[in-house]
């Protein structure tokens, strides 16, 4: 604790700061001064956590000083020391907001007691300080984690002028799988445009896990709403700024205790990006106006891609399903229509095949997942080309007739457990076979060993996240089986020629 001593007698100033360091080492005097106009100049430069300090000084007594301090609004805890008993003084002091209220001559259990108190005060407003500070307000809110009372309000109203019962805006930029490359680029974009900002304050967060950079708007002037200025304002910009695909979404919670909420309907409504144009700034009140137009199922079309698949005839079945997106994307439909009759062209297809691969069951389960989950017409192209080149490229495949049972089985053994680390010891004894006669038979038939297989399998998915999932490498890196991302990437860069990160920026 840092404490100046302000008191005219030379004995007990100085005698004062000897008393202190013997009390506590942590006590701090940081400077004296013998009179009241001095000690206001030493506390309005030092800015000390309390004056210990004495009512009657010349040129300035102690009560003016302090209350020249308080009107100033210059913060110090004060205790007073004095001879004088009278109530008046007692009353003055406690007036200006004084700690406590000290006799001549000084009892030092008395003076160790007030100071006690004095820093555990100090230490729980610090303490208290930490807690009530913006960011932690706002990430409160966000986190639904935010106990919300009549003192926190109290409190978040005298120190920011705003209480978390006030309404909240919220305007978003889902960035997707370019969120790495571009959130610093869209925070810095936001942060200029709110910088004059009128009728509102803003708090910008950027979060990975929803791949948003979210900018609140509280303090808002009664009655208003912010949507047209930024649909006019910041959306035409950050459309030169930021490279496609990118959505724009809208939202207002009631209260910014209810903010988390907010967001997560936020994040639902990313989909209707399937709807509407380019450049729209989504919200619940655009969503509200969508009119109902039922969509009746392209069932001639599903037919003709069954029998382009049959027939491995690719082209047909590309164009097919061109006709199916074109027919979606030129009706008035809602996403969840839109994916429905994706979903459903996909399953049928992939129903009818009447053999298939493993690893390509599930490649086919995880591209219908990522179709679920989609909010850009480029996600929902990227994952049917791919499905389109499965289910017509593997149609009627089958294993050479040079690949024994066996190694048949080890393969499908190694595409099931890759990421749990199989080894050929478990595969051998899954199999009933030995170690040396599987590891033998596997090179001859395959052309590579069970190591350099599974080592495959490993890479494929490593590409695989990197294409579809904004993920981190130690995150895929563990999704593939590797416990080390810099091993990895050793490893894809000795398989693929780059490194993952490099391989990412090479397909984006």
């Amino acid at each position: 604790m840092r404490i100046a001593v302000v008191e005219d007698e030379t004995v007990i100033r100085e005698g004062m700061a000897n008393i202190l360091q013997k009390i506590d080492p942590e006590y701090k005097v940081i400077g004296t001064a013998a009179d009241g106009e001095a000690g206001y100049e030493l506390i309005k430069r030092t800015k000390p956590d309390l004056v210990i300090m004495d009512i009657r000084m010349p040129k300035m007594d102690g009560l003016t000083m302090l209350g020249k301090l308080r009107e100033e609004q210059i913060p110090c805890r004060a205790v007073v020391l004095t001879a004088y008993s009278e109530f008046d003084y007692a009353k003055q002091a406690i007036d200006h907001g004084v700690e406590n209220y000290l006799l001549k001559p000084i009892k030092i259990p008395e003076l160790k007691q007030v100071l006690q108190k004095t820093a555990d005060e100090i230490r729980r407003v610090e303490s208290q300080e930490k807690v009530l500070s913006m960011d932690n307000i706002f990430l409160g809110c966000l986190n639904g984690q935010l106990e919300v009372d009549t003192e926190l309000n109290r409190m978040t109203k005298e120190r920011y002028g705003f209480t978390v019962e006030e309404p909240v805006e919220m305007f978003a930029v889902w960035l997707g799988e370019s969120y790495d490359q571009q959130a610093d680029r869209a925070a810095e974009t936001l942060e200029h445009l709110a910088q004059n900002a009128v009728g509102y304050r803003t708090f910008l967060q950027k979060n990975e896990n929803a791949a948003m950079v979210l900018l609140i708007l509280y303090r808002l002037e009664e009655g208003k709403t912010f949507y047209r200025r930024y649909q006019k304002n910041a959306v035409p910009v950050l459309e030169r700024v930021l490279e496609k695909p990118v959505i724009y979404v809208w939202g207002r919670a009631e209260r910014l205790a209810d903010v988390a909420w907010a967001v997560e309907e936020m994040r639902k409504n990313l989909e209707w990006n399937l709807y509407f144009p380019p450049g729209t700034l989504i919200s619940p009140e655009k969503i509200s106006r969508w009119n109902m137009i039922p969509l009746k199922y392209p069932v001639e079309l599903e037919e003709q891609a069954l029998q382009a698949m049959l027939k491995k005839d690719g082209e047909t079945l590309g164009h097919c399903y061109e006709e199916i997106t074109g027919l979606l994307r030129a009706g008035a439909y809602a996403p969840k229509q839109i994916k429905e009759t994706l979903l459903r062209f996909g399953r049928n297809l992939a129903n009818k095949q009447w053999k298939r691969k493993e690893e390509s069951e599930l490649q086919i389960q995880n591209i219908l997942g990522n179709l679920a989950e989609a909010v850009t017409w480029e996600k929902i192209g990227s994952e049917m080309e791919t499905f389109l080149q499965i289910i017509c490229g593997e149609q009627g495949k089958t294993e050479e007739t040079s690949v024994s049972q066996m190694v048949q089985k080890a393969k499908e053994l190694i595409w099931k457990y890759y990421s749990e680390g199989i080894t050929l010891e478990e595969t051998a004894r899954k199999l009933f076979v030995s170690e040396e006669y599987l590891s033998t038979q596997f090179k001859k038939e395959t052309g590579s060993s069970f190591t350099e297989t599974v080592r495959r399998c490993k890479i494929e998915k490593v590409k695989q996240l990197l294409l579809d999932t904004p993920l981190k490498l130690n995150q895929i890196a563990e999704l593939a089986g590797y416990s080390d991302p810099k091993y990895m990437s050793k490893v894809f860069k000795e398989e693929v020629g780059m490194l993952p990160s490099e391989f990412r920026k090479s397909v984006h």
